[in-house]
């Protein structure tokens, strides 16, 4: 997994770079981002992968920030062209799980790199 990860790093940071391009020319990345990435993979052991994923990709759900990002981000690290949800539910869940854990932490290591904003809150 180490080396899956330090694989995935470099695309993680681009992706970060591009998703929160507006606020790091302000005053950094929302602080709520750096909890929901952090919350993540507790979620996925706890809750399970698909129940995780349809959490975080729900749109309606009432958070601080667009939890959804997060998924979206996952899925760029991965250089999938569909939803998370829909690459686990048509993927062995095994194999998805361990690709997608291992973007996770490239994710939240590449989140932790950029100019984090402490004082906002909301997306």
């Amino acid at each position: 997994m180490k080396r899956q990860v330090e694989a995935l790093i470099p695309k993680a940071l681009e992706v970060v770079a591009k998703e929160f391009e507006k606020e790091l020319q302000n005053e950094g990345i929302p602080n709520v981002y750096n909890g929901y990435i952090a919350a993540f993979g507790a979620s996925i052991i706890q809750s399970g992968l698909r129940p995780t994923i349809a959490i975080y990709e729900n749109k309606n759900a009432s958070s601080e920030g667009e939890r959804y990002r997060i998924t979206k981000m996952i899925a760029q690290i991965l250089g999938l062209e569909q939803d998370l949800l829909d690459y686990v539910v048509h993927t062995n869940e095994r194999k998805a799980k361990e690709q997608i854990k291992a973007a996770a932490i490239a994710l939240k290591l590449a989140l932790r790199t950029f100019k984090i904003d402490k004082g906002k809150k909301d997306g």
